[in-house]
């Protein structure tokens, strides 16, 4: 008797620990990316009106996810005569190369813009979801069937839209109040009339970039970065843009 037990208190304990890990091995299974194709239209104008709705927003969304340079802040660095250490704030592209703060600030602030402008485009598709679910019993009973999947799609490119959006946007805040770091940095920095300019500006490091990566740059990188920095910074300028007109980031 205690050995038939035995046997099913071990077959419990593996049965249990086999669905646990089925169930484990389930819940890891990577989501599917959801993608969207333009159907042929019904001949209804409600529902086709929809369905193109959703064709302009999936795309617009992923022209805007396309057209989103990612950068980051590093901090190059150097001893000077004295010994001190010369911090030397830098945004970097996904190619290694500096790029000018201004520029960058222009940009973050345009992504920012336009993200907010296609957000509002993007809660409209519930109205047209409602407006196509009523049309669709009118298409019959065939095509109703056949076009019914497509309503899904609405809320899911809305969901989407929405998540790229608040991802792009969190980077560009945190971006936007680096940068804005750096410049207040570099004209602590550049007070003469300060004698302790250095470890104030020193100290806005401390505060501010202390999950921001180390790195020190050759001096061939030094002089490609500041030829690149003024460039981009000539661009911003010539653009109209101005960093001291920007509001505080929160």
């Amino acid at each position: 008797m205690k050995k038939i037990l035995f046997l099913l208190i071990c077959l419990f304990t593996f049965t249990a620990a086999t669905t646990v890990q089925a169930k484990d091995n389930k819940e890891k299974k990577p989501k599917k990316e959801f993608k969207w194709e333009l159907p042929e239209l019904t001949g209804n104008a409600n529902f086709d009106q929809y369905l193109l709705k959703c064709d302009t927003i999936y795309n617009r969304i992923r022209c805007y996810s396309d057209s989103i340079d990612s950068y980051h802040v590093v901090l190059d660095y150097n001893i000077d005569a004295q010994g001190d250490t010369i911090f030397i704030p830098k945004v970097i592209d996904n190619e290694g190369r500096a790029r000018g703060t201004v520029l960058a600030g222009m940009q973050y602030l345009q992504w920012t813009t336009n993200g907010a402008s296609l957000l509002l485009d993007i809660a409209g598709i519930s109205v047209y979801t409602a407006s196509a679910t009523t049309a669709l019993p009118s298409l019959g009973a065939m095509k109703a069937l056949s076009y019914g999947k497509y309503l899904k799609a609405g809320p899911k490119i809305a969901q989407m839209g929405t998540k790229e959006f608040k991802e792009i946007l969190d980077n560009a805040k945190e971006q936007r109040r680096l940068i804005k770091k750096i410049r207040e940095y570099y004209k602590t920095l550049d007070d003469k009339e300060n004698p302790n300019a250095q470890a104030d500006a020193n100290k806005i490091i401390a505060e501010n970039f202390q999950n921001v990566l180390r790195e020190m740059r050759t001096d061939e990188q030094r002089a490609a970065d500041k030829e690149q920095e003024a460039k981009d910074n000539a661009l911003a300028q010539q653009a109209g843009y101005n960093p001291d007109d920007e509001p505080d980031v929160m």
